[in-house]
């Protein structure tokens, strides 16, 4: 008996998630954990931005107050050690993926065959 379930197809999705098969399957899953991760860092690294500037926005309203320009300068400090963290984070990761020869972009995910 053929498996006919097993070589339906379904227009709808595209061509990205695969025909059933499980080499594109897992490669879109890699494809979408990558995506997630660089994303989480693009977000971590707006977050640090809009942090900084919201810290320099307060030291221009403070008025020469001296607790709002210590609590400004704190999160000017603190949005930039975030920043440096995020981008050697990044970093590091980059330069281990090069070593061990992992491609950040295609992530393999491994499948039993």
């Amino acid at each position: 008996m053929q498996k006919v379930l097993a070589q339906l197809t379904n227009p709808v999705i595209p061509e990205v998630i695969g025909r059933g098969a499980v080499d594109k399957g897992s490669t879109a899953i890699g494809l979408l954990l990558s995506r997630v991760f660089a994303g989480l860092f693009l977000l971590a690294f707006i977050t640090g931005f809009f942090y900084l500037v919201t810290g320099a926005m307060h030291w221009i309203t403070s008025g020469g107050d001296k607790a709002k320009l210590e609590e400004s300068r704190n999160r000017i400090i603190h949005s930039i050690v975030g920043i440096i963290v995020v981008a050697s984070s990044w970093a590091i990761i980059a330069l281990v993926g090069q070593f061990i020869g992992l491609d950040l972009e295609n992530l393999p995910i491994p499948t039993i065959k």
